[in-house]
């Protein structure tokens, strides 16, 4: 996939994982509209990228991707903007488990992503007036391994993984040449990791420090840069399809998939 003159939208792109995905397909001469639910610092990230990339290449678009109106709002803005979306990340993420806090994450991770994801399909699909292309959603090494102290945040990972499978290897996807991939990174250093490793107790359960950290040392953490290269990867190669790219400091990049059964 030539990414010279494509369009993308990335959720959560103002910042962290984000803003390296959009910097990334920037630099491969893609156009960019960076949806995120912080207004402030979307638009700072849209100046900077500006006068980076061009004022015609960039646009930031508030969203909270828990409202299906301001989703398909960003959508529609791009479309009518760029031309047309090739190109959909779906990146927006929270971290969670506290009782407070555990059915939010459920509602922006998966209800959230699945929204982005049945927009895409949508957005994408040659019965739409779409022209196809890829989607990518960012899921984690945390919804494939276990993570004792984070099990709601892999739990909603886990079902953004078994969700794009099924897509990938639907008739509506092959009818309107849309691919799928997952993009599971382990810890990356983001905000909301550096959030996590200084001890913020609504990230985690069981309330040790130390054996968190001792966990995120045995693991490694990752550059922003070095997830965006994976992504990028992901959408230039055609052929890649349904599949999973782990992603981790000890590991390197690895394409994997799950078997399953034939219905």
């Amino acid at each position: 996939m030539h990414l010279v003159g494509k369009v993308a939208l990335v959720t959560g792109g103002a910042s962290g994982m984000g803003r390296g995905f959009a910097e990334a397909l920037l630099k491969a001469a893609a156009k960019v509209c960076i949806a995120d639910f912080n207004a402030e610092t979307g638009v700072a990230t849209e100046s900077d990228l500006r006068q980076q990339y061009g004022h015609d290449n960039v646009m930031f678009s508030k969203c909270n991707i828990t409202s299906a109106t301001e989703f398909e709002a960003v959508f529609k803005r791009t479309k009518e903007i760029f031309g047309g979306i090739d190109i959909v990340v779906n990146n927006a993420g929270i971290g969670g488990e506290t009782d407070e806090k555990w059915e939010q994450t459920v509602d922006v991770n998966m209800k959230g992503t699945l929204r982005g994801l049945r927009l895409a399909m949508y957005y994408l699909s040659a019965e739409h007036g779409g022209r196809g292309g890829c989607i990518v959603n960012v899921a984690s090494m945390a919804g494939l391994n276990p993570n004792p102290f984070s099990p709601v945040y892999g739990c909603t990972k886990a079902g953004i993984i078994h969700a794009t499978r099924c897509y990938a290897v639907s008739e509506a996807a092959k009818n309107s040449n849309i691919r799928l991939n997952l993009l599971c990174p382990a810890f990356v250093d983001t905000p909301m990791f550096r959030r996590m490793a200084a001890g913020d107790a609504t990230q985690t359960i069981g309330g040790d420090q130390t054996a968190v950290n001792a966990f995120i040392e045995r693991i490694g953490v990752l550059s922003t840069e070095d997830v965006s290269a994976a992504l990028i990867d992901i959408l230039k190669d055609e052929t890649r399809n349904g599949l999973i790219l782990r992603c981790a400091k000890k590991t390197g990049n690895v394409y994997s998939t799950l078997t399953v059964q034939d219905v």
